[in-house]
């Protein structure tokens, strides 16, 4: 094969031959390092025997792999460079595909297009004359999808499976001084099949790329099995060690705790412990130890011992060390629960893609730390690599920082009809098969990694059940999951279901419903030791303004057992940095370069914006997931609360608990000290309290609780926050009787004019509404007020997966149905008596009347007025986004303050982590620039807020706000945040009403209806007037 020339390459189509997938690929091991000593392990400096090629390649680009000239490998070098690792469709060639579903080509298994875009990349590196005396191993972290490799014009092999290495031992092509290296990267291959994953189709060397030396007779592979004992008190330790040949010397096991102290040495011969009398095992030698008062490994415990395995010779010389960090813990399910240490975990999850909106599917370990490091500091203790392995070092830094992983195979098949069509194909075993073991065997040493999961909609099919049984033999210590085929078919130890609900079942038209996740963990109620624990392996779909309903989802995970968390859909918003034709950088998604098979935005739903800004649904992740609880009751002069944690395995020693005792305006006592709790444990605290606090009423009583950390851990700094709970102890009673002078009402024309010192309005006896608003010669009204019964579509209001297949069951095409954006407005009457005017008020769509409100103003001598509006709704109508007013206001503030929820945006069904409180904030901040416009930057249960010089207070009920430098019509125009066009006027939404969000996904209609507007009568009121004052 390896004297094949590049044309004969081309005809034999490797890339289409799903039987065929790889070429003189090295099989798959834990990743090495050759140590060229034990200092060097210990240190964990393996330069001495890698040597990088990351970064400027030569390259070129050719549509298609017939368009490559037959003598490339021998032609000159083109001037062209890239950069290594990188995706080429973000350096100037070809372009990103963003797709969900379908596949971004005419699909066939195995056939792939012949207009498939190919790279070819060259560049050269130097070795020694002593560099030869040792083995070269060429290796590559990761390609997408297959490629071909040269070295010095030798055919060294091909290689498909885009997310795991392909290594090559190179010793036969290499040569002392220059050596040339060529790579030949199709875009699509018959793997392509299986990455049909919900993420951009980007291309090229992606991942690292390097050279390892390693001795002649070396460390060809090291398996690490490191659990507890049945009483979770001592370790106990197994590991195989395996040559790459026939080996007569020792193997000498170092393991070293975090303080450097050796807790354990053992030194055996090779071969010596399995006997097999053709000599199969004289490569290898496994050994089982125990490790005394061993400290176990977890997410809140994340202690690591440092492996360093030594090979010496038959004549007792040193060879080479080999090291890994290692973590003790034991995995299992029992009585239906999934157990770590012996304790049912809670998983707090998310789904992580490799994406970074400048490079792709290239992310820099810094990038992947800062993304861990923010889970972390947002409660989160689990990832879902999702839908694919990630690069090596991920796995280091969980492990190191603290994180559960489930571990998934690069297999999605999606786009199939059916979907298990080469998932039940015996043509395709191997590669999936494949698939599995390279992952496991690469991965399998990691503490981090306690999940295998098979992979990701792929239908179900006898490929699905040989992956099992594979891992099953291979890895018994640790459970396996795959969603595919129900959920809970024989080859899952988890039922783990996709965006079931809480409660309700949901219609499926596969047969049995969607059932919700309380069914679900009843049906396993009634099996008794066949039950399976229930975990989410998606959920709470964050895309756009979303994650309504997530605290359902978290009091129903504490309340059942079996029930035992999942993993938000997902961490980071997909968008590509891009600029627009006006030079202004925006984040771009599908469609938007030329990808003609898109999904549009449907890769914009995560709980980070690609820079890795928060979304405000991350703080609520945060709050619902905390790991504390808290109660709080008045008795007579003391509060008593009780903190409980939910910690397994460690005390509250870095934890301490502040509180404050006052009104939303003022500190009346406050405190801290240092919780004493045990793992599950809790602690009762007494605050003794001003006892008129309590007895008087007169304003309300809150009690904030947060703790924080003492000391900086490897993950959370110093003073973070990682729980907070707010309660109301006593709820005032704030309406406030006025007793003023009724203001002076005169009629011009059809205008209503009120007086009330400096200020007048106008009532616009055609229109109904208030038209302007003046303060000593300033108008405050850039237009009308008016009704407002929309809001710009949410992503969750559009519920749309897939472009081209919108539900007609989404609020917005219900909303579009029913005419509610296009009302036609008229006035029915406008009626003075006495200080106050009353408007009568119809909206019409084609049919006829479907929405009436009516309007009462109440003008005080304050210059105030006290608006009470009452709204009615055609039963037939579908529920409204929000029933309140709009103001235009001409003067656009620098900062917005009020009294209500915040300081962040929150909505009625995604409100947990917005506490009660007086805020102040930028009037920018106000508002959430989601990368897909959209309803943003309300706040809820207000009770006054203050705008520039115009101040809203509440008359009966609270009610909710947001300010907009662009509107409704703009937001909806707009495809893009930069395509927003900001207005004169500053737009301020004053709601009686607001629908929830909704999130349990993004593609049904997913308000629940607590939160739904779809009663027949509304009433809401609020009272405006001018302040001096910034500050509520």
């Amino acid at each position: 094969m390896s004297d094949l020339s590049l044309q004969q390459l081309k005809a034999l189509r490797f890339w289409q031959t799903p039987e065929i997938t790889s070429l003189n690929r090295m099989p798959a091991h834990t990743p090495l390092r050759s140590f060229r000593s034990f200092a060097d392990a210990i240190a964990g400096d393996g330069s001495a025997s890698r040597q990088s090629l990351d970064g400027d390649w030569q390259f070129e680009w050719f549509p298609s792999p017939n368009d490559v000239p037959d003598d490339w490998l021998t032609s000159e070098s083109t001037e062209d460079r890239i950069r290594v690792p990188g995706n080429w469709q973000l350096q100037g060639y070809d372009k990103p595909i963003y797709t969900n579903v379908k596949y971004p080509f005419s699909a066939a298994p195995p056939i792939v297009p012949e207009e498939n875009p190919t790279g070819f990349y060259r560049r050269s590196f130097w070795l020694d004359e002593s560099d030869l005396i040792d083995q070269t191993w060429l290796v590559f972290d990761g390609v997408d999808s297959a490629f071909f490799v040269w070295c010095n014009g030798h055919l060294v092999g091909y290689s498909q499976d885009s997310r795991l290495p392909a290594e090559f031992d190179i010793s036969r092509s290499v040569r002392a001084g220059d050596n040339d290296l060529a790579v030949m990267v199709l875009r699509l291959c018959d793997g392509s099949y299986l990455e049909d994953q919900d993420m951009w189709n980007l291309s090229g060397i992606y991942r690292s790329v390097y050279l390892l030396s390693k001795p002649k007779t070396h460390i060809s592979d090291f398996r690490v099995t490191a659990t507890l004992d049945e009483h979770y008190a001592e370790g106990v330790l197994e590991v195989e060690v395996i040559c790459n040949k026939v080996c007569r010397g020792e193997v000498d096991l170092a393991l070293n705790d975090a303080s450097g102290v050796t807790v354990l040495s053992h030194r055996q011969r090779i071969g010596t412990d399995l006997i097999d009398e053709r000599g199969r095992y004289k490569d290898r030698t496994r050994v089982k130890l125990q490790v005394p008062s061993v400290q176990a490994w977890s997410a809140e415990t994340p202690n690591l011992y440092h492996l360093v395995v030594s090979l010496f010779d038959e004549h007792g010389e040193f060879v080479e060390c080999e090291a890994n960090d290692i973590g003790f813990r034991s995995v299992e399910i029992a009585d239906g629960q999934l157990l770590l240490n012996g304790k049912p975990l809670l998983i707090r999850g998310v789904n992580k893609h490799e994406h970074h909106p400048e490079t792709g599917h290239t992310e820099s370990l810094a990038q992947v730390e800062a993304d861990i490091r923010l889970m972390k500091q947002h409660n989160f203790n689990a990832i879902r690599c999702s839908h694919y392995p990630h690069q090596p070092g991920f796995y280091d830094l969980c492990d190191r920082l603290g994180m559960y992983v489930v571990d998934e195979a690069n297999i999605e098949t999606h786009g199939l009809t059916p979907m298990s069509l080469v998932s039940d194909d015996d043509a395709w075993s191997h590669a999936y098969v494949e698939r599995m073991s390279r992952m496991v065997r690469r991965d399998f040493n990691h503490p981090s990694v306690i999940i295998w999961s098979l992979g990701n909609e792929s239908g179900y099919g006898a490929n699905h059940e040989a992956m099992a049984a594979w891992v099953r033999q291979a890895d018994p210590s640790r459970p396996i999951q795959y969603e595919g085929g129900g959920a809970d078919t024989s080859v899952t130890d988890i039922i783990c279901p996709m965006y079931a609900r809480v409660v309700d079942d949901m219609p499926s038209p596969y047969g049995r419903p969607a059932y919700s996740i309380q069914r679900w963990a009843d049906l396993q109620a009634n099996l008794g030791g066949r039950a399976r624990p229930v975990i989410l392996c998606e959920y709470a779909h964050a895309m756009g303004n979303s994650l309504g309903n997530f605290s359902d989802y978290w009091d129903a995970f504490r309340a059942n057992p079996r029930l035992q968390g999942g993993f938000i859909w997902d961490w980071v918003d997909q968008g590509l940095t891009r600029v627009s034709d006006d030079g202004v950088p925006y984040f771009a998604y599908g469609g938007d370069f030329g990808d003609e098979v898109n999904d549009r935005q449907f890769c914009i739903n995560g709980l980070v914006f690609p820079d890795r800004t928060p979304h405000p649904s991350l703080l609520e992740a945060k709050r619902a997931q905390q790991p504390f609880t808290f109660t709080a009751e008045i008795c007579d002069r003391s509060i008593t609360l009780a903190v409980t944690s939910e910690y397994l395995f460690r005390s509250t020693d870095n934890e301490r608990l502040n509180w404050r005792l006052g009104s939303l305006h003022d500190t009346h006592q406050e405190g801290s000290q240092v919780l004493q709790i045990g793992p599950e444990g809790s602690q009762t605290i007494v605050i003794d309290a001003d006892s008129d606090l309590i007895a008087e009423g007169e304003q309300d009583l809150l009690l904030d609780l947060w703790i924080t950390t003492e000391r900086g851990t490897n993950a959370l700094p110093a003073g973070h926050e990682i729980a907070r709970s707010q309660h109301v102890l006593v709820l005032a009673d704030t309406t406030r009787e006025r007793e003023t002078r009724p203001a002076e009402i005169s009629q011009q024309g059809e205008q209503l004019l009120v007086t009330a010192g400096d200020v007048t309005w106008q009532v616009s006896t055609a229109a109904g509404f208030i038209t302007d608003w003046v303060i000593d010669g300033t108008a405050l009204l850039d237009a009308p007020m008016a009704d407002c019964f929309v809001r710009a579509p949410l992503d969750n209001d559009i519920c749309s997966s897939e472009v081209d297949n919108p539900s007609p069951e989404a609020w917005l095409a219900k909303w579009q149905a029913a005419g509610l954006f296009d009302l036609e407005h008229r006035c029915t009457g406008v009626e003075v008596k006495g200080a106050t005017v009353t408007s009568q008020h119809e909206y019409l769509n084609d049919v006829g009347v479907i929405i009436r409100s009516m309007w009462m103003h109440t003008f005080d001598a304050e210059g105030g007025v006290a608006i009470v509006v009452e709204v009615s709704v055609d039963p037939e109508m579908p529920p409204l986004p929000r029933v309140g007013m709009r103001l235009l206001l001409c003067d656009k503030p620098e900062a917005v303050s009020w009294l209500g929820r915040g300081p962040h945006e929150n909505y009625p069904d995604r409100k947990l982590s917005a506490d009660l409180g007086a805020w102040s904030c930028d009037r920018q901040a106000m508002q959430t620039s989601y990368i897909f416009p959209s309803d943003n930057g309300l706040r809820c249960d207000v009770r006054q807020a203050v705008i520039g010089s115009v101040c809203i207070e509440r008359l009966d009920d609270d009610f909710a706000f947001a300010v907009s430098d662009f509107g409704v019509e703009s937001l909806m125009r707009a495809e893009h945040t930069f395509e927003c066009i900001e207005q004169p006027a500053l737009h301020v939404h004053v709601d009686g009403h607001h629908m929830g969000v909704g999130g349990d996904d993004s593609w049904t209609p997913s308000v629940r209806p607590d939160y739904l507007l779809n009663a027949e009568t509304y009433r809401w009121s609020c009272r405006l007037s001018v302040t001096n004052d910034d500050k509520p």
